[in-house]
């Protein structure tokens, strides 16, 4: 059985895969019980996030979105440039009345900024966009560069060729990632990271850059576990983030995960919701998840821990083991040129 998650105590997962990973609840500010994870940088990082990833209203719903969950409890906002909502984040965290400091925000670099030339400009964007004097993870979105067309929103839009495919171009993720290292020397992100990496590109990273990644924010639910690569990042002191952790039920046709039989029994179970128990899962398999929502009700319930059986955490884990399925496949989005998960 996965332990009560408590303040001031060291937990062992409960599951074999990740049987000698550990991590440390430490007594923090928080409003609510969130687990901290520890990251290789020595900062903490709250294992359940706030995502901000929106439609054409985002803005305005990200910023009410993001109020509440900080009234909620979350300590942990999870934004990208591209999704246009850092101004949003930026002005409920000045507005929350809580100290930076206790506020761990995570945005990202777009793909048009991955020639070494362009780093630095585009996160002052960010930073300027935010508010913040700091940044606490700057991830690389993706590990593939495209054509750069100019800083602004309009400018990243678009320039797709006549098969709506977008043009890869050639830029070491080696470089660009050494770019986003001097930011940290700079003192202007804490830590850095990357997003939807494989163990390949982490090895690339670990042999030939200074700092070591954090974090390797990946598409991680019931139908894509990502066990190969949660063992390896835990052995290599990478902490994943879990996006779509609930699967992006209805999207692009998937069924939803919150109506798998496993998910359902364990829900009935624990007394709960199916997506607390998605949640939960996640954090007890070690690693961080930022749902998202835009109803307060909604956001304040994802903050809810339970306790997981071991038996209960395989059998959703069986779910994706023999047919995986990923949601947010790079060639379905951005053309064949972008097969880095074959």
């Amino acid at each position: 059985m996965c332990r009560s998650i408590n303040k001031g105590v060291s937990l062992q997962i409960g599951c074999s895969l990740i049987s000698n990973f550990l991590f440390s609840i430490h007594g923090n500010t928080m409003a609510s019980n969130v687990p901290i994870i520890k990251l290789n940088s020595g900062y903490d990082f709250p294992a359940i996030g706030y995502g901000t990833f929106g439609g054409p209203h985002a803005p305005e719903q990200v910023y009410h979105g993001t109020k509440h969950a900080l009234e909620a409890g979350y300590r942990h906002i999870d934004t990208a440039y591209v999704y246009e909502t850092e101004e949003a984040v930026g002005k409920a965290v000045r507005e929350s009345g809580i100290d930076r400091k206790d506020i761990f925000i995570t945005t990202k670099l777009f793909q048009t900024f991955h020639e070494p030339k362009h780093v630095r400009p585009a996160f002052d964007i960010s930073l300027k966009l935010l508010g913040v004097e700091y940044v606490d993870l700057y991830l690389m979105h993706w590990p593939f560069a495209w054509e750069f067309h100019g800083y602004s929103f309009d400018d990243i839009k678009g320039h797709k060729d006549e098969n709506g495919h977008r043009k890869r171009i050639d830029v070491s993720i080696v470089d660009t990632y050494r770019a986003m290292e001097e930011l940290v020397k700079a003192g202007v992100v804490k830590s850095i990271g990357v997003s939807n990496f494989t163990i390949p590109m982490l090895e690339q990273i670990l042999k030939e850059c200074d700092i070591p990644p954090a974090v390797n924010q990946v598409e991680i639910h019931p139908s894509l576990p990502q066990e190969e690569l949660l063992a390896w990042c835990k052995e290599h002191n990478i902490v994943l983030t879990a996006y779509s952790p609930l699967g992006n039920p209805g999207h692009r046709g998937q069924p939803a995960m919150m109506d798998h039989p496993a998910v359902l029994s364990a829900a009935k179970k624990y007394n709960v919701s199916p997506v607390q128990v998605l949640l939960n899962w996640g954090v007890s398999r070690g690693y961080t998840v930022i749902p998202k929502s835009v109803t307060p009700e909604r956001i304040k319930a994802n903050l809810a821990r339970i306790e997981m059986d071991k038996d209960d955490i395989e059998a959703i884990a069986s779910i994706g083991r023999e047919h995986p399925h990923r949601i947010c496949d790079p060639i379905k989005i951005f053309g064949p040129a972008f097969n880095i998960f074959d």
